[in-house]
């Protein structure tokens, strides 16, 4: 008996049009599955290759040798505390390696130098944090990104704060406030929480507040912690300006100890020498 050829139709009975064309697709994919497996393979391959090719761009090595430096970082602040101080001298090690190759493009050598200015004031290295920002700055022109600008700016503000130059301060981190604008809302929230930092600094509590209070009805998802930092700010400045101050304790007025009476010591004067007294002789008896 001779066979049959295989004809595009269902081979069941059941007479569901919906079902009967799945049937026919899948009779197709299954005399095709050797074409479907070549092209899988052929993906597979072609992306592991374009991975390995990015992999070894300037931009990719950058990335990895930074992150690498950035890993460390945060493995001191998650770690062991006692350990806490050699894992930030690993990191500064890491992160001034990549900032000293010329290899790495100016964008990741300008972070670099950021996270070293970061880690030189948490030291109280004030001179080594201004070299530091100032080579980020120069690095920064370079790779010629907004986002990377403003880093820069709030870094150089940092700087500033710590130098006890409040004013400065101040005026920077305004600055990146308003450039930033709603482009870049991180670093905005960053200028206006550092503003009112200076202005704490500077004794102007009331000024902290009327600008703190400007991010308390914020909610961007990519600054959630820097608004937590602001709000809680916020809301100690406030309990601080609505406690009343104690009252000054009034200090008695004592009395002055008087002083002792001087009595003026009696002079004893010398007195005249008195001349003896000689007894009178006794009467002889011619006096009788």
């Amino acid at each position: 008996m001779a066979q049959q050829p295989d004809l595009p139709g269902p081979s069941t009975s059941y007479s569901d049009p919906i079902y009967d064309r799945l049937e026919v697709v899948a009779q197709r994919v299954a005399k095709r599955l050797w074409l479907i497996v070549v092209a899988l393979v052929a993906v597979v391959v072609v992306a592991v290759i374009t991975h390995a090719a990015m992999k070894h761009t300037p931009v990719a090595a950058s990335a990895s040798q930074f992150l690498d430096a950035a890993t460390i970082r945060m493995e001191a602040d998650r770690g062991d505390p006692a350990a806490r101080s050699t894992k930030l001298n690993e990191a500064s090690k890491a992160f001034a390696a990549v900032a000293a190759d010329d290899k790495v493009t100016p964008y990741y050598r300008a972070r670099a130098y950021i996270e070293l200015t970061q880690l030189d004031l948490d030291r109280s290295q004030l001179a080594e944090a201004k070299a530091a920002v100032e080579k980020a700055r120069d690095l920064a022109a370079k790779a010629e990104d907004p986002d990377l600008e403003l880093a820069v700016g709030l870094s150089e503000a940092a700087v500033l704060l710590q130098a006890g130059e409040h004013q400065k301060a101040e005026t920077q981190y305004l600055s990146i406030e308003r450039a930033a604008g709603q482009t870049y809302p991180d670093r905005q929230i960053a200028g206006t929480l550092g503003a009112a930092q200076a202005m704490i600094s500077q004794k102007r509590n009331e000024d902290a507040i009327a600008k703190l209070e400007t991010l308390i009805n914020r909610t961007d998802a990519n600054a959630s912690m820097l608004l937590s930092l602001a709000k809680n700010q916020y809301w100690t400045l406030k309990r601080t300006q609505m406690t009343p101050a104690p009252p000054a304790t009034p200090i008695p007025d004592t009395p002055a100890d008087p002083l002792p009476a001087t009595t003026t010591p009696a002079v004893i004067l010398p007195t005249a020498p008195t001349e003896p007294t000689v007894p009178s002789p006794a009467p002889g008896p011619e006096g009788k």
